[in-house]
């Protein structure tokens, strides 16, 4: 079993974050109170699902024999705000998730299908969401 630890520290409503090494700033635009230093907590669960789907592509290309060159990710969430604002029977988290993901490989339209599948199925944050019932649209192409 893996643990994962993150400190937080908030001034407002910006946080910074520890985890490990490493320091993250996250906050909210002017439009919600904040100062806009950082990406706000939803555009980071994006930016957590978009990389957490390149370490899994990276490790399932590396056990399927894949050549993966390189991806790049464009994500995209619809939230509707009355859930967070407290309406009830409006969730307050995202309804679709959006992922277009465009690979850069020398390998077949059917291998990337397959790869896609074997990431949908084992990322860690992708699993998450998809059991968090966000209605989850991927689309993979080659570059």
């Amino acid at each position: 079993m893996m643990k994962f630890n993150v400190k937080g520290q908030s001034e407002g409503l910006k946080l910074t974050a520890t985890a490990g090494d490493h320091e993250l700033v996250l906050d909210e635009g002017s439009q919600m109170g904040g100062k806009n230093e950082g990406p706000n907590p939803l555009q980071t669960s994006l930016a957590a699902l978009a990389s957490c789907e390149n370490v899994t592509a990276n490790m399932v290309a590396k056990e399927m024999g894949f050549d993966l060159q390189s991806i790049h990710f464009d994500v995209e969430g619809e939230f509707n705000p009355k859930g967070f604002m407290g309406q009830e029977g409006v969730r307050p988290y995202f309804q679709t998730v959006t992922v277009n993901a465009v690979v850069e490989t020398s390998e077949s339209e059917e291998r990337l299908k397959e790869l896609q599948e074997k990431v949908e199925a084992r990322c860690p944050v992708y699993t998450m969401m998809k059991a968090a019932d966000v209605t989850m649209q991927d689309t993979w192409t080659k570059k």
